[in-house]
């Protein structure tokens, strides 16, 4: 039996992708770079803050005085306008409501940096009490690495056989496996079912009620 279910942030429980691709474009434009399409995000997004700024500005990023001005004005700008526009994806605040009137623990795991975490989580599902809402912490090496997940578990005495991680992306279907627990993916994130099932997703569900019936039956 599921003792905790551990979401992904971005592409998963919340549509985070314009405040992101705007707040990057700001550090951008101060590093004299080429402003991205906010769809490119989608391919960007996944691997923290320094990967995303640096896919978003692609060669100029060699440059590291370049690469300093445009993570710094992100930083800057995201802190104040990081829930802008940033909302829950449709059924996912009664599926936490669901998963939490059968006992089930809920979690973020997310490889954005962790002082965002925790303001987005409460203003998108100020109603959902999260057992923990963890982004990129320095004590431990960034997802898809299992040290941040395993040591979540510990903390709860959880076994790898009693969590499911749950993500839209390569890189949290690679979080699971390492982990040893179990994973769902999700259709409506930034990635698309194609790309979870490539890399071994067991379940790509397409809405929050089909990811709920798939997690109370395991």
């Amino acid at each position: 039996m599921i003792k905790i279910a551990v979401f992904d942030l971005d592409g998963t429980l919340v549509d985070s992708l314009t405040d992101l691709a705007l707040n990057v474009n700001k550090g951008l434009k101060k590093a004299g770079c080429k402003e991205q399409p906010i769809e490119n995000y989608k391919q960007y997004v996944g691997n923290g803050r320094e990967v995303m700024v640096k896919l978003a500005m692609g060669e100029k990023s060699k440059d590291e005085s370049l690469l300093k001005i445009a993570t710094d004005t992100f930083n800057a700008e995201y802190a104040i306008h990081c829930n802008d526009n940033t909302k829950g994806y449709d059924g996912c605040d009664k599926m936490l409501e669901t998963l939490a009137e059968n006992g089930i623990k809920t979690a973020v795991l997310s490889n954005k940096p962790d002082e965002f975490v925790g303001d987005i989580v409460a203003k998108v599902y100020p109603d959902h009490t999260f057992t923990e809402a963890w982004g990129q912490k320095p004590e431990y090496k960034r997802k898809p690495d299992k040290e941040a997940l395993t040591a979540m578990l510990d903390m709860y005495g959880i076994t790898p056989d009693e969590c499911i991680y749950i993500g839209d992306s390569d890189v949290d279907v690679l979080t699971a496996q390492n982990a040893g627990v179990h994973m769902a993916g999700v259709e409506w994130g930034f990635r698309g079912k194609a790309e979870l099932l490539a890399t071994g997703a067991p379940f790509v569900a397409s809405t929050a009620e089909e990811l709920t019936e798939y997690i109370l039956k395991l």
